[in-house]
């Protein structure tokens, strides 16, 4: 029998030290605040996005590469082979963003990039890394995914001088199938000590939604916290409870968590963090 952790057990659990760690879409909001977190833990960081960015901190630990496409995951793929061996923690951010217009509106085209992004990404990093995980017998799979799998938003508008409005069909559909291929995919491979999880937030507050509420202040003569309240109660029936959007630091620190030695059985799961705007259980 196992001997339960202690206090200082637990507190040990947090450090990330040594692991190997790939973050994909982790430039700018939300993967940035997962990469700078895990790297605060102590893990060495690899991350993705489609072009390299001006202020890149160290281009070893960055590949540059469209993961809707096989191509973009096999550069991926080999490059952290080769810089890190494989990987301890993977963690699939890359998403996809809402469609302008109606259902109608939306072409095969536009259908096939978003699932290509949003779940095959997801789906092929998974086939080539996690194999090595199994073999190991450790490792970590996240998946982020949206609370709008459970309440798809079919006119979105924000009030920007630039706003249309815009919906989620495709990108629910998409997150709707990843979350149910995350809870197959952990269900086999746990036997094995692989833990895979997923993360669903709700409103986020990233820095375009922070710069369409600084356009809005300025013209209205309100500020920031007063706008992005407004938003948070506008953007789904009831508005979110917690009266504001959730934050990528606060999003971060549950993954950090999730990803740590701290949560040894919690497998298969989805952990929602939208300020209460779910209505159901």
């Amino acid at each position: 029998m196992t001997a339960a952790k202690t206090s200082d057990d637990w507190a040990a659990g947090e450090s990330l030290h040594g692991r190997r760690v790939l973050v994909t879409g982790g430039t700018q909001g939300l993967g940035a605040q997962i990469v700078a977190r895990l790297a605060r833990a102590g893990a060495t960081v690899m991350t993705t996005a489609r072009t390299t960015p001006d202020n890149l901190h160290d281009p070893e630990l960055f590949v540059a590469a469209d993961l809707s496409t096989t191509a973009g995951v096999e550069t991926v793929v080999a490059r952290v082979r080769e810089r890190l061996g494989g990987v301890d923690v993977l963690i699939n951010n890359v998403g996809a963003s809402l469609t302008a217009g109606g259902f109608a509106d939306i072409d095969d085209g536009q259908w096939a990039q978003i699932l290509d992004t949003a779940l095959m990404a997801a789906v092929r990093l998974d086939r080539a890394l996690v194999p090595d995980m199994v073999a190991a017998g450790r490792g970590v799979v996240l998946h982020v995914t949206t609370i709008q799998r459970r309440m798809p938003l079919t006119d979105v508008r924000l009030g920007g001088p630039d706003d249309v409005p815009q919906n989620s069909i495709p990108l629910t559909a998409a997150k709707a199938a990843l979350t149910a291929y995350s809870k197959g995919l952990a269900t086999e491979v746990a036997p094995s000590g692989v833990r895979v999880n997923t993360v669903a937030p709700g409103f986020i507050q990233k820095p375009a939604i922070e710069e369409i509420a600084d356009q809005i202040a300025a013209v209205t003569g309100s500020d920031r916290t007063t706008v992005l309240r407004q938003f948070a109660h506008a953007m789904v029936p009831g508005g979110i409870p917690l009266g504001r959007p959730v934050t990528t630091a606060e999003i971060a620190e549950l993954i950090a968590f999730l990803v740590s030695d701290r949560a040894p059985s919690i497998i298969g799961a989805e952990h929602v963090i939208d300020g209460g705007t779910l209505p159901v259980i």
